[in-house]
């Protein structure tokens, strides 16, 4: 089990199912959803995903959408602002933000996305795998 929480302790999660490795994404909806260089997104087993404190401060927002489904969809806590984990429409998983976990996830990062739009200011360093737009789904 993985437990996850937001920073003002509001909203605690647990996490129960192997995640995936994280892919740290630099498009623009991501970069600003986490007002970082990129977002470090993995997923989770939907059925693994349970709030035990706060869910009723967790909001979501929903962008429109900009070329092809799904729309881009987070969760976030309502009193802090934290990252929370959503469920990824027409998936069975939760999309999440690595940043939130306070237990080791047992999985690293392993991939860069959408490397086209990264921030001007940000270099990629390492020898992970980039991808101009979306990478192939594993």
């Amino acid at each position: 089990m993985v437990r996850g929480s937001c920073l003002c302790g509001g909203v605690a999660f647990e996490i129960e199912g192997e995640l995936t490795p994280i892919q740290l994404c630099h498009a623009r909806r991501c970069r600003k959803a986490t007002g970082a260089a990129a977002a470090p997104e993995m997923l989770a087993p939907a059925e693994g995903v349970r709030f035990t404190r706060g869910q009723e401060l967790v909001r979501e927002y929903e962008a429109p959408l900009l070329s092809e489904p799904p729309a881009y969809r987070r969760a976030f806590c309502g009193t802090c602002g934290s990252p929370l984990p959503v469920a990824l429409t027409g998936t069975p998983f939760f999309i999440l933000i690595a940043g939130v976990l306070d237990d080791d996830p047992g999985t690293r990062e392993f991939r860069h996305g959408f490397v086209d739009e990264k921030a001007a200011w940000h270099t990629i360093t390492g020898e992970l795998p980039q991808y101009e737009g979306r990478p192939p789904r594993p």
